[in-house]
Order: structure tokens, then C-alpha cells, then sequence
């Protein structure tokens, strides 16, 4: 069986989980919690993958594979049939330019949770800045995707979704996006729909263990 090393507050694992559930491999993977953090690295991932990161992908045979785009990769074109990566090269590229697009936005949220999370006095209203600068760049980008295409589903379509959902779960009321992009906000709802969509929400398990950890004292 292989592992994937994973968290649901990801929006790479997200993807990750997206394309294994489209092509029908959740059974064949055992998930491993794993927590990050960029100032503690985890001596048992670093030794599998040197960038000390998740998700990180270990086959049957022990190998692993990482980032995210090299995972998608294997799971779709190696291990499934290569429908999330399609063989025309146009429609390759397409696709691939979508994966770049949802996978630039979930960095972008990434660095703006970073920068968000530190103490006041010590954010960088420049970083901050740069950000609101370019999110309405990227939205304007993901509301031609969607109106070009509404039907397919491939590789770049599980990055969008991840990076939306990861937007919605960390900065709703901070980016009302779905008020502002109607044609990305049909797309979507419609992509709600799916099963490998619907599988994957995401949400915060250390919240949640802290939550049980409360009622469980509240109990005792």
C-alpha cells in the first residue's frame, strides 16, 4: 500500500487527494498525519524527503515523490489511465497553465497566512500590500478559465479547487471572491458536485483534537 504524508489544512495535500479520488486510488493509500512547521522540521519526513514537506507520496517499492505536481503526476499518468493529464499537447498545456494558476494562489494564501500570523508590530504591511495587488490579477485569470471551460476536469482544475477551498477555509471574510467572479463562482458550486470535491473539505484537525481535548477535561 502506499502512504501519503498529509494534512487536511493543506491545499497541496487537498489537490493531491482530489486526483486520487478521481482516479480511484483512496483505497490503495494509507494517509499519515503529519504537522509542519517551518521553524521545527520533522527529522521522520526529512529523512523520506529532503525538502521536509507534505504531501509526500511513498510507493509500494519505498520510493517517494514529491511536490505535489511530480504526485499528481504518478498517481494520474503512472498508476491511472492520464485523464487528469491530457495527451494533446495544447490541451496539456492548458492544463498545466491551470495547475501553475491554483497552485500560485495557494502559495500566495500561504504566505499571507505567514505574515498574518506574526505579531502585530512585526508584519510587513509591503508583503500584506503585494498580495491585494495581485489576488484581483489572479481571479481575473481564474474567471476566464471558467468561463472558457465548464465541463472538463483535469490536473489544473483540482489545483483551483484546492486553492479556493484553502481561501474560503483561511480568508472568507477577508476576500469575498464569489460575489465579485460570478462565472467563477457558478464553476465552483458546480464543482461541488463531485465526489472527489465533496471528499476532500478541507478543515483544522488540531482545532479539532483541542476541541475534544476541552470537552473531555470538561468531563473529567
Amino acid at each position: 500500500m502506499m502512504r501519503l504524508f498529509w494534512s487536511p489544512r493543506s491545499p497541496f495535500v487537498r489537490k493531491v487527494l482530489v486526483v486520487v479520488h478521481e482516479v480511484g486510488l483512496d483505497d490503495a493509500i494509507e494517509r499519515v498525519p503529519m504537522v509542519i512547521l517551518s521553524t521545527q522540521p520533522n527529522d521522520a519526513l526529512l529523512a523520506l524527503n529532503p525538502l521536509g514537506q507534505i504531501p509526500t507520496l511513498v510507493t509500494e517499492g519505498g520510493e517517494a515523490i514529491y511536490d505535489s505536481v511530480a504526485i499528481c503526476h504518478y498517481l494520474d499518468v503512472v498508476r491511472g489511465a492520464g485523464r487528469l493529464h491530457p495527451p494533446a499537447p495544447d490541451a496539456r498545456t492548458a492544463a498545466l497553465r491551470r495547475q501553475a494558476l491554483g497552485d500560485g494562489l495557494s502559495w500566495l494564501l500561504l504566505n499571507w497566512l505567514g505574515e498574518r500570523s506574526r505579531r502585530q508590530g512585526e508584519q510587513s504591511a509591503m508583503r500584506i500590500a503585494a498580495v491585494h495587488k495581485k489576488l484581483p490579477h489572479i481571479f481575473r485569470a481564474l474567471e476566464a478559465e471558467a468561463a472558457a471551460d465548464a465541463e472538463s476536469f483535469d490536473v489544473g482544475h483540482a489545483a483551483i479547487v484546492a486553492a479556493l477551498g484553502y481561501l474560503d477555509f483561511r480568508f472568507a471574510p477577508d476576500f469575498p471572491w464569489q460575489e465579485r467572479y460570478p462565472r467563477l463562482a457558478q464553476w465552483w458550486q458546480g464543482a461541488q458536485q463531485r465526489p472527489s470535491v465533496a471528499a476532500t473539505v478541507h478543515y483544522d484537525e488540531l482545532a479539532t483534537a483541542g476541541s475534544a481535548l476541552s470537552r473531555q477535561k470538561g468531563r473529567a
